[in-house]
């Protein structure tokens, strides 16, 4: 099968020094190597990319020989990371054959077997993410008519949507997702078959599901995401106690303003923010008990933080600090003057002073005398 090479020259500014460096390193010592993925696909619609995937058909092992800051990871599929910095990697990974090993619910739990580039297209999910670029020679490589999606913005699986699915349930919400972004629409069988398939997001492991949720709520269309996630049944598994809310929907709203005003957002804020109607009704029921309120509080944090772990692993530091934030609401709605400059002084302060104010733009507006007062009192 001949793929359709398109001639591109993107703008140098919008590539990666670093992905290129990896790449001209590969071709010296003869191998193929290829950007590809949703790089390829934003420089395409016109947008900067954030992260840059190297392809080639060195093997990992082969890969960690050429750079010395380097390691292979993965179980599932084996790749190598190319580091550059304490925070800089660059994601590099063998071309994948055809043939997986499922679990008996389907799921992939084994893709350790290398290929060409043409196999390996054909183990990528969407169309629009399975074009290659050629930086040598500035062409697009489309097996696939992804170069026809992108075009449509059309949102295309490769293969049987439900066997897709099926091998590997994050597909779905990936579907919503680059819904979202682009702007796009999905096909009838893509839509159809996250209906029918939803459920099979009980088969991802929570770790993994945690890193999901990180990349649906912190971009600039949260709201958005929240509600096609609702739409298609989809953030039951993700947020089973969680319905949505006004304050659902400012603090979105807020998080993606941020983003997009180039301001820092942390998981916390929105974990905190999603947990919080969940906490309050296990709060009122503990409370009956006629424990202290500080008590109720710290024992519906826990259950309620200790329940959403089941479904996303958060890590501790998480945890910790949506506990504060949450035991941190009392104690700015007494407003203890005696107290202001303790409390100012607290590292989660900010934080729990942005979630109190959100809460009286919309589910406590009997909290803005408050919120006002915390609002003056850090002039």
């Amino acid at each position: 099968m001949k793929p359709i090479r398109q001639n591109v020259k993107f703008d140098k500014k919008l590539l990666d020094k670093d992905a290129h460096r990896i790449i001209k390193i590969l071709n010296k010592s003869s191998f193929e190597a290829y950007l590809v993925g949703g790089c390829v696909r934003d420089l395409l619609l016109g947008l900067k990319p954030k992260d840059f995937d190297i392809v080639t058909d060195a093997t990992p092992e082969q890969i960690h020989q050429l750079f010395k800051r380097s390691r292979i990871i993965g179980r599932r599929f084996r790749l190598v990371h190319v580091m550059f910095s304490n925070r800089k990697f660059l994601e590099v990974a063998t071309f994948r054959a055809g043939q997986v090993k499922t679990a008996k619910n389907g799921v992939i739990i084994r893709d350790n077997r290398y290929g060409t580039m043409q196999e390996d297209v054909f183990r990528r999910d969407f169309g629009i993410n399975a074009l290659y670029y050629d930086v040598i020679h500035h062409q697009v490589i489309d097996y696939v008519s992804g170069l026809e999606d992108i075009k449509q913005r059309m949102i295309q699986m490769i293969g049987d949507p439900n066997v897709r699915f099926e091998q590997d349930p994050v597909r779905m919400i990936r579907a919503v997702r680059f819904k979202v972004k682009l702007n796009a629409k999905l096909s009838d069988e893509v839509e159809q078959a996250i209906h029918q398939n939803a459920a099979l997001m009980k088969n991802v492991s929570s770790a993994r599901l945690y890193e999901e949720c990180i990349k649906l709520f912190h971009n600039d269309s949260s709201v958005e995401v929240f509600q096609q996630l609702e739409h298609f049944g989809l953030l039951k598994y993700l947020f089973a106690n969680t319905q949505r809310t006004e304050f659902i929907d400012k603090a979105l709203d807020n998080t993606s303003k941020r983003i997009r005003q180039g301001k820092s957002v942390t998981p916390a804020f929105i974990f905190a923010v999603f947990l919080w109607q969940d906490q309050n009704k296990r709060f009122e029921k503990i409370k009956q008990k006629r424990k202290s309120s500080y008590e109720a509080m710290s024992e519906a944090c826990e259950l309620s933080i200790k329940q959403q772990i089941r479904q996303t692993s958060l890590p501790k530091w998480l945890t910790k600090r949506v506990k504060e934030v949450w035991l941190m609401q009392s104690k700015l709605e007494r407003k203890q003057t005696k107290k202001v400059k303790q409390i100012l002084a607290n590292p989660r302060f900010r934080m729990a002073y942005d979630f109190l104010l959100l809460r009286s733009k919309s589910i406590n507006p009997e909290l803005k005398k408050v919120a006002k007062f915390w609002t003056e009192a850090q002039k």
